[in-house]
């Protein structure tokens, strides 16, 4: 990728991914609404003061390079800092801010470190319940390249090495089961070596959900998506996502998007 190229040229550091949207709103790009034009030309300009190199965006999410760690930190703390002012209340509710920092490593014959930065930003902005989250190396950087600064624990979330493991074993598990019935809690819990009331304290402070809403919420983003590409009727989605039935499929589906299945689908023709 071309992107991933320019950032191995400027000898990329951390890499920031930035969310502004759930995922139902990213899937159908409210382009070109006033709140996308003014965050828009704000976070253009805090990319260009902490000397950040978008290499990727659209209305909804920017993939960000940074040569210094410290500058990384402070854009996302100005990000966060002038969000409030640019949000409109009216858009209050489809809107939110995700940032995720994730180092940059140095490449081995088994991983891109670019693609395992960018997969590691990306979830952090997807699952974690915080507006800022950064990885402990990250953290451990900044603190080396600023004598005596210690990261605000108020505006960012650190993920310990533990809770970065347990993230990744999670979601790289719901990543390759999520359309079949071995997705269940007692899968995750073996998965990550928790017990399931462990499971679900891990999973609630990181995440805000329980096992069973992360669950749900996971497959149906990917019917979502599958519906968006008009990958099958309702009932054939709602099989391939794991989904009991249709009935079952269309009811978690308009609890969680406020839509029925179908209606979607006819509005992405």
């Amino acid at each position: 990728m071309a992107a991933h190229k320019k950032a191995h040229d400027i000898a990329a550091k951390v890499l920031m991914v930035l969310e502004t949207s759930t995922y139902m709103n990213r899937l159908d790009a409210n382009q070109f609404s006033i709140f996308t034009q003014k965050f828009h030309n704000s976070v253009t300009k805090t990319f260009h003061h902490y000397e950040g190199t978008v290499a990727k965006h659209n209305d909804n999410v920017y993939l960000v390079y940074f040569t210094s760690v410290t500058n990384a930190i402070l854009c996302a703390l100005k990000i966060q800092s002038d969000y409030k002012y640019i949000t409109p209340k009216v858009e209050g509710s489809q809107r939110k801010l995700r940032i995720g920092i994730s180092p940059v490593g140095t490449s081995s014959k088994n991983s891109n470190p670019l693609e395992t930065a960018v997969v590691s930003a990306s979830r952090m902005c997807d699952h974690m319940n915080y507006q800022i989250t950064i990885t402990t190396e990250v953290k451990n950087t900044y603190e080396n390249e600023n004598v005596r600064a210690i990261i605000d624990k108020d505006h960012i979330r650190v993920l310990s090495y533990k809770e970065e493991l347990f993230l990744s074993r999670l979601l790289d598990f719901s990543e390759s089961t999520w359309n079949t019935p071995k997705l269940t809690i007692e899968a995750l819990s073996k998965e990550v070596a928790y017990s399931s009331s462990q499971l679900t304290r891990n999973l609630k402070r990181l995440t805000g959900k329980t096992p069973n809403t992360f669950i749900r919420e996971f497959r149906l983003n990917k019917a979502l998506g599958l519906l968006h590409d008009h990958s099958g009727t309702i009932s054939s989605i709602a099989k391939k996502s794991g989904f009991k039935s249709a009935t079952h499929f269309t009811k978690s589906f308009t609890h969680k998007f406020g839509i029925l299945p179908s209606k979607y689908a006819q509005h992405h023709p």
